[in-house]
């Protein structure tokens, strides 16, 4: 079977990672998960205080998946065919750091920007999809760093440490999203002091201050990892050069991906049916779950001190979520060199089904974070097993283009969410109705992962 056109780069097999270069390069995406996790906690609520319904916030969220679609695999293959100083990886890691923080200093502002309630929720609109197609330049080609750096045996314990990663970044982000930052402010320096003034009129509110501490993070963060992180250059750099030379051209890039898509691994396919239902389950908590939480929950309208208190619980239930994804990172590599990377995931994959359908029967707030915790096994395996059961079956030298393709098949599942959803929670009524929907597509995702052929290696070990 033909394989995507790639530049391909023959190399000795890499030496293991340590300790130390593992860290190194999961930092990055710690960065990128707080700004992430910072738009999943704030932005449905951010779009409902300006008036949106559930189905135009609902569609507002088309802007990640339809900027995923676009922007990775164009961003993956120009990574494949990338070399500088920065090395290959690096230099959209950069990029996509930079406009993330610039969008994340706007985002809050937006009434101050557009003065008037529609052109405020306009602007927020536009300035979702700039942040979205941010992060996905950074992201594209961090997944494809780990075959180009890692040995094959180290793949699910390099995946698991950007599990981690995505963990600490995703409890922190949310950890600051649910508590009242100032008042802790207050107390330690005291309502009346300099700094506690000059803090408030920079940011004025939680909001602003959570989106500012974001921006600054995602930089710190990518900018530790960029120089950190050693990159492997082609072997032979003049053939490199030519077939770099060779294969410009967007239209190059959308041949090249639609080449990836129609002639991927027989396994590739498979987890990207996978992908579809596993993600579906998860934009529909981005969506609704902070909105539901208030609303529902709480019985709170929006713009009132009640609605805040809601949108704070919700955020701390989104940390429990991660802080349980933290801690199986933690174990995950081991574990899937012990019992199959397959196997783990279809046991996240089982929990997540248990935690929507909690979502959809309770109405108690401290149900709904224990739901959240189950669903914590599920993300944990999500943003890791799937790419290090990938990293298996796909040919060298065609990494970038190939992750970018598989990024699509977790995009176009969060587009069908985001053009359906609110619809059809407006028609019915009830929210809880996308968590029971949520809850029947990870279950079919789990019987589809029993076709996966996980891929072991010559040794027979668990890779």
């Amino acid at each position: 079977m033909d394989q995507p056109s790639a530049i391909a780069v023959d190399a000795p097999p890499r030496p293991p990672l340590t300790l130390g270069q593992l860290i190194n390069m999961a930092v990055g995406f710690l960065g990128l998960q707080f700004a992430w996790s910072i738009q999943m906690g704030q932005m449905s609520a951010l779009y409902q205080k300006l008036g949106a319904s559930d189905t135009q916030f609902s569609i507002f969220w088309m802007a990640g998946p339809i900027t995923g679609i676009l922007v990775q695999p164009i961003i993956g293959s120009l990574s494949d065919r990338t070399w500088t100083r920065l090395g290959r990886r690096r230099p959209f890691f950069l990029v996509g750091a930079i406009l993330t923080g610039v969008t994340l200093l706007l985002m809050p502002n937006v009434s101050r920007i557009m003065p008037t309630i529609g052109s405020a929720l306009v602007l927020a609109a536009l300035l979702l999809w700039v942040l979205d197609a941010s992060i996905n330049t950074s992201m594209g080609p961090y997944r494809a760093i780990i075959p180009d750096i890692a040995p094959p045996s180290q793949h699910a314990t390099a995946n698991s440490y950007i599990a981690f990663a995505i963990g600490a970044g995703a409890v922190a982000s949310f950890y600051l999203g649910g508590v009242d930052i100032y008042a802790g402010l207050a107390k330690a320096l005291g309502p009346d002091s300099g700094l506690f003034g000059f803090l408030h009129s920079l940011a004025p509110s939680n909001t602003h201050l959570l989106f500012y501490i974001g921006a600054l993070t995602v930089l710190l963060a990518i900018l530790y990892t960029v120089f950190a992180t050693r990159e492997y250059p082609p072997e032979d750099m003049e053939a490199f050069r030519r077939k770099k030379a060779e294969a410009r051209g967007l239209g190059h890039w959308v041949g090249e991906t639609w080449h990836s898509i129609s002639h991927m691994p027989g396994e590739m396919a498979k987890l990207c049916v996978v992908q579809f239902f596993t993600w579906f389950p998860f934009f529909c908590l981005f969506i609704f779950f902070t909105v539901y939480v208030a609303e529902n929950i709480f019985g709170a309208a929006p713009n009132t001190p009640r609605y805040e208190e809601g949108t704070r619980w919700a955020s701390l239930c989104f940390m429990v979520w991660n802080v349980v994804c933290f801690v199986m990172s933690l174990i995950l590599g081991a574990l899937a060199d012990r019992i199959g990377k397959k196997l783990i995931h279809g046991i996240g994959l089982l929990t997540m089904a248990v935690a929507f359908f909690i979502f959809f029967f309770t109405k108690d707030p401290t149900l709904a974070m224990v739901g959240m915790g189950v669903l914590g096994i599920g993300w944990a395996t999500t943003v890791s097993m799937p790419y290090a059961l990938l990293a298996g079956v796909i040919p060298k030298g065609s990494e970038g283009v190939l992750m970018g393709t598989f990024n699509i098949f977790i995009c176009i599942p969060q587009l069908v969410c985001a053009a359906v959803m609110g619809l059809v929670v407006d028609w019915i009524g009830s929210r809880p109705v996308a968590f029971a929907i949520a809850g029947a597509s990870a279950l079919i995702a789990l019987v589809i992962l029993q076709a996966v052929r996980e891929a072991r290696p010559a040794s027979g070990a668990k890779a």
